[in-house]
């Protein structure tokens, strides 16, 4: 159950970031894992399941960020084009 909340929070990091940040800090969560991920790598040595729980965190991260981007995008064009009843 640990691991779930772990990549929850990865995707909700990314999501926020994606939605909210300004371009250049959008991406800025995947240095969260990464970085976590380091000092796994450097307490536990070069081991598979650090590997891929880092790749994993990486990916989950990354779809947050790109789905936050997406709902800021829309959101934007949505506010370009306004509807006037």
């Amino acid at each position: 159950m640990g691991g779930i909340i772990a990549y929850l929070l990865f995707f909700v990091a990314g999501l926020g970031f994606g939605y909210a940040a300004p371009l250049k800090w959008r991406w800025l969560p995947l240095l969260f894992p990464l970085v976590l991920g380091a000092f796994a790598l450097f307490k536990y040595g070069p081991d598979v399941s650090v590997i891929v729980r880092l790749i994993v965190a990486i990916i989950v991260t990354l779809l947050g960020i790109l789905l936050g981007a997406a709902i800021d995008a829309r959101g934007s064009a949505r506010d370009e084009h306004a509807r006037y009843a």
